[in-house]
């Protein structure tokens, strides 16, 4: 069994992803950053102790760069995966414990995760958005280690996830997966 199922109540073998999913195949926003994103997030409400809130941001992970039409610089892909991912994918959110709020939330997150936007930290959706911006932050370790800035990550328990990142990226970025749960099985869990 996967260490995440139990934490967060999840089946982490199905979340798979193939490349019909993204509407722009890249090996830069493609299912590998996908998975280590969504493994940042998982990691980071271990963290933190906001378990709820990283399974949120988890789910949001999953869409969050599908609506891509390139890969450079894009605010508006977050809020197009909103609009047209979210939809096809709410029966496995709901099957892996989401909400009608928590999907009013994905929604959210991945809107703003490609924007500067950033929310006030007494905000009740703060720490979702959060943990999926700084998630999504620490795979930037694949564009150059120049390129993670640690100034810019919100919460503190990120900034000692970079090596980690670092690692987790070099151990991954060649490889391929049948699933979620197959990556989690090859690497390494930070904090379980």
């Amino acid at each position: 069994m996967n260490p995440f199922d139990e934490k967060y109540s999840i089946h982490s073998g199905s979340f798979q992803l193939s490349e019909q999913q993204f509407d722009h195949h890249s090996t830069l926003h493609g299912i590998l950053h996908t998975y280590r994103v969504m493994y940042h997030t998982l990691n980071l409400g271990l963290l933190t102790g906001h378990i709820h809130e990283a399974r949120t941001a988890f789910f949001a992970a999953y869409i969050h760069d599908m609506s891509r039409q390139h890969d450079g610089y894009c605010t508006h892909h977050g809020a197009d995966a909103a609009t047209r991912k979210l939809p096809l994918y709410l029966g496995l959110f709901r099957e892996n414990g989401a909400s009608e709020d928590d999907f009013r939330l994905i929604g959210k997150a991945v809107t703003l995760h490609s924007t500067n936007a950033e929310l006030d930290t007494n905000d009740p959706d703060y720490l979702t958005v959060a943990i999926l911006k700084d998630a999504d932050a620490l795979d930037r370790i694949r564009l150059g280690t120049d390129d993670l800035n640690p100034d810019f990550l919100r919460l503190k328990e990120t900034k000692t996830c970079i090596i980690f990142a670092e690692g987790l990226y070099y151990q991954s970025h060649l490889k391929s997966y049948l699933s979620f749960d197959e990556f989690t099985n090859k690497h390494k869990i930070l904090n379980m």
